[in-house]
């Protein structure tokens, strides 16, 4: 423990609890009522109310640690669950990039055309043909022109001279990186290298090098490398993770802990390094003369590829951590709805679930004290042996009852608004997953897109289909390439080759070969072979095909051209994406860790603007192809836009968040005819659903009688001690009433009416006690929460009532005390008196009970006498 400012902070909350306004908020509220609290102490000691408040006042103390404590734990949970979120986003986005950087070099490296050019340079001994070397630059472009990852594609011979490179504004013509060697040598199926190189002069680069090795040749001719754009890139990871106002820094390090990339350099600048911790949620990181709150991440991995063994890390000032995020997003959520969220038990730990109840129960005990303390007081007034100033004892009385109930609303505001801060926080986070959700499904086929155009443009597909092959010898050529294909990018079931006429020649997957030879009838085929440029793609609907054993997925395709007259279209290709576990895959990545089993579990789900559901995930997801029953609101957006809010589902209510399909890079860009719009919608179960309570507005809280009632001038008064029993409320003169008592075991004893609940021991005497709500038709709801002893003032018989709640103890004018006698029958007839409480203008009444009647009636009917 900690101590800050008069208060014991656990761990090294203590020190960043003065960074956060609400905590220190509440704390200097709290610290002021415990200084009033002291003084009433005295007071109460000195005046000699005989009201002991000392252990309340101890007990409230005590609360005030729990609770700030609880508050300070919940907000550096909530800013440390943001920051691991998106520092896990960070490097899981780059890695999945990456992932496909490493199939791209493995395929490119055994381009049939790069392969004949590094063989004839490497014969030619610098002799290379200029027009083949352009021809091989213009085929770079086009690469670049698909994959625009790329900054710049180098092929060099086995001594490092560079025979062609696309970017000639930073020329090398010789290159002596340890990594040509090791891609010439490796075992691995690529090498992937980060940092500074001679290949890319200037700066650290990120380049994807695998050996060129002719058909038939078992020794490399050449190296090919990839120069991935890694600061564009994380630029572009960076800004969809941060705000306009926000303070986080996020950053890459390498597996030394070093930045490697910065979200501000200017704060966090690149080739810093940095205290970094993976196994922490998150920690109090010092850099540069100040004190960030950080959180580290490494990739859970994406196919079994993890990587350069690199982590996402973010951190954020702790004096900004804190800022309470805008309530807008809870502006439209329906109140009782945000009620039944509020109560749910998985928001917040047992301990701090406790507060409000250990509150109340202290308040209730302090409310008791005081109102036995009037009604001794009410018993002694008039009795100048006592020497006690009655009205100040009673307004002293009236403080302390004042400031408990003050103390009480601090600890129930400062939970309330930590409940409206997690709802919103959950919402943010929703939100947040179901646009990670989206920009991994845009990215992901951005590649596929970018794919079947690349290999339409392989010479050796394009010479077997513009042959006059047999199709036996067309399939024998063309079948080895896609199966090599199709194990390098393992995210498709299938590649397809076509001809002109939609005729299938090749497939890669083996268990498809019934395809080969016959005629594709699909509308796509026909949009595919109609495709007017290089740049140009088309994609299915997503619907159910028989190349994909009846289940729907997207099949992009891409046209074919003669290698002499481009203009001419000699077939297709079609790519069959394996889209269940892919887009699954997808979704699963984006839920928060939780067993299958866990009822708080979300579902993630991928829609169209119709709501129909295309992909899901999680437990009880919807089923593929049925109906996402949410508003309209949720599906009706434009391109990257997005809403949230708590929507029943299934029974329960939850947290939800759509983000509607904006595209990546060039792929659904202004400049793509494609147009596809799919929206991610996430959904985190909050609690179970109310059906009853949804669109009704919390009843207001029950008010009690006034304190002091005004009657004609020189109106004799007398004190009227009030409570509250099945709905209405109930009083009694000051005079018969000895004290209240907290419910304690009540012995139950047989042959009593059912309002008798048995009996209590009170100073040594078995005391009967009744339950009027079943007497006099009361309501039932809620539970009796205090005794009071009543005393009959002819016979001093005393019995038990049992209350919902006590009320005040107001001085009444004798003339606003209306008798009943005869006005009410039956049970009723237990009343003596009614007072009108707002002096006749239709108010709520107060019934007086008569202590006499209540002993004479109930003891004739039990048969009992106690006291």
């Amino acid at each position: 423990m900690t101590n800050w400012k008069g208060v014991d902070f656990e761990g090294d909350l203590a020190r960043i609890v003065r960074h956060m306004p609400e905590v220190e908020t509440y704390r200097e509220s709290l610290q002021t009522l415990q200084a009033v609290w002291d003084n009433l102490t005295v007071l109460g000691q000195l005046s000699g109310t005989g009201t002991e408040i000392t252990g309340m006042r101890a007990a409230f103390a005590q609360l005030t640690g729990t609770l700030l404590n609880s508050l300070a734990t919940e907000s550096r949970r909530k800013v440390a669950e943001d920051l691991s979120a998106r520092a896990q986003v960070s490097i899981d986005i780059l890695v999945r990039n990456l992932f496909e950087r490493t199939a791209d070099i493995g395929f490119l490296a055994t381009d049939s055309d790069l392969c004949a050019y590094a063989e004839a340079a490497s014969e030619g001994a610098g002799m290379e043909d200029e027009g083949e070397r352009q021809r091989i630059l213009a085929r770079f472009r086009e690469y670049v022109a698909k994959y625009s990852v790329y900054a710049d594609i180098l092929l060099l011979d086995r001594h490092g001279r560079v025979l062609c490179q696309l970017d000639e504004t930073h020329p090398v013509t010789q290159a002596g990186d340890p990594l040509l060697h090791e891609a010439l040598t490796s075992d691995a199926a690529y090498v992937e290298y980060y940092g500074p190189t001679d290949l890319r002069p200037g700066a650290p680069a990120l380049i994807y090098a695998w050996r060129v090795c002719p058909a038939g040749r078992s020794e490399a001719v050449g190296v090919l490398c990839l120069v991935f754009r890694f600061h564009n890139e994380c630029e572009r990871i960076f800004q969809n993770l941060r705000t306009d106002d926000d303070w986080a820094v996020i950053t890459l390090l390498d597996a030394h802990g070093v930045v490697m990339a910065s979200s501000d350099p200017w704060q966090v600048p690149v080739g810093a390094p940095l205290d970094a911790d993976a196994s922490a949620p998150s920690r109090v990181l010092r850099f540069a003369g100040r004190e960030y709150l950080a959180a580290t991440r490494s990739t859970r991995g994406y196919q079994g590829y993890f990587g350069p063994g690199w982590q996402g890390h973010v951190m954020v000032p702790v004096e900004y951590a804190f800022e309470t995020p805008a309530a807008r997003a809870l502006e439209n959520i329906p109140p009782a709805v945000l009620g039944q969220v509020m109560d749910s038990p998985a928001l917040f730990s047992e301990a701090l679930q406790l507060i409000p109840r250990q509150a109340e129960a202290i308040q209730r005990e302090l409310n008791r004290a005081v109102w036995n303390g009037n009604v001794r007081q009410s018993c002694r007034q008039g009795r100048a042996a006592q020497g006690i100033n009655a009205s100040f004892s009673k307004t002293l009385l009236w403080e302390i009852s004042n400031t408990g109930a003050r103390t009480k609303d601090i600890f129930e505001r400062s939970i309330a608004n930590l409940h409206e801060t997690v709802v919103t926080t959950i919402l943010r986070d929703c939100a947040a997953r179901a646009g990670l959700a989206i920009d991994i499904m845009d990215r992901n086929l951005y590649e596929r897109a970018n794919d079947c155009r690349w290999w339409a443009l392989s010479t050796a597909v394009r010479n077997a289909l513009a042959s006059t092959l047999p199709p036996a010898e067309a399939a024998a050529r063309l079948t080895p390439i896609l199966r090599t294909i199709n194990g390098l990018y393992t995210v498709y079931s299938n590649l397809i080759l076509f001809d002109a006429e939609g005729r299938v020649v090749a497939v890669s997957d083996p268990e498809a070969t019934a395809l080969v030879g016959r005629t594709l009838g699909d509308e796509w085929v026909a949009r595919t072979l109609a495709l007017d440029n290089p740049q140009a793609y088309c994609v299915s609907a997503f619907a159910a095909t028989p190349m994909y054993a009846g289940r729907p997925t997207y099949i992009y395709g891409a046209a074919v051209r003669d290698p002499v007259r481009s203009h001419r279209v000699v077939g297709g290709i079609a790519i069959v994406f394996d889209s269940a576990p892919q887009l699954a895959a997808m979704l699963a990545d984006c839920l928060p860790e939780a067993a299958p089993d866990d009822p708080h579990a979300g579902i993630a789900v991928f829609v169209g603007p119709d709501g129909l559901v295309i992909a899901s995930a999680g437990p009880d997801a919807p089923a593929l192809g049925s109906r996402l029953d949410l508003p309209a609101e949720y599906f009706e957006l434009p391109p990257g836009a997005s809403c949230s809010g708590i929507v029943a589902h299934g029974g329960r209510l939850h947290a939800a968040a759509a983000r509607m399909s904006a595209g990546y890079r060039e792929y659904k860009g202004p400049d793509d005819a494609y147009r596809n719009d799919v929206v991610a919608v996430v959904l985190i179960p909050l609690t179970d659903a109310d059906e009853n309570t949804i669109g009704q507005t919390p009843s207001a809280a029950r008010s009690g009688v006034i304190r002091h009632l005004k009657g004609a001038p020189g109106d004799v008064t007398v004190e009227l001690a009030t409570f509250h029993i099945g709905g209405s409320w109930y009083g009694m003169h000051s005079s018969d009433i000895v004290e209240s008592i907290d419910i304690q075991r009540i012995t139950t004893l047989p042959g009593l009416p059912a309002h008798v609940r048995g009996c209590v021991m009170y100073e040594g005497d078995p005391i009967m006690v009744v339950d009027l709500r079943d007497y006099v038709h009361g309501e039932r709801a809620g539970t009796p929460s205090q005794i009071v002893i009543v005393r009959g003032a002819t016979n001093g018989q005393r019995l038990g009532l049992l209350v919902d709640e006590l009320g005040e103890i107001p001085e009444v004018p004798v003339s606003l005390i209306q008798p009943v006698a005869g006005l009410f029958q039956g049970s009723a007839s237990l009343v003596d008196s009614i007072v009108k409480t707002d002096a006749g203008q239709g108010g709520e009444l107060l019934l007086l009970l008569s202590a006499d009647k209540l002993s004479a009636r109930l003891g004739d009917e039990t048969g009992i006498t106690a006291g």
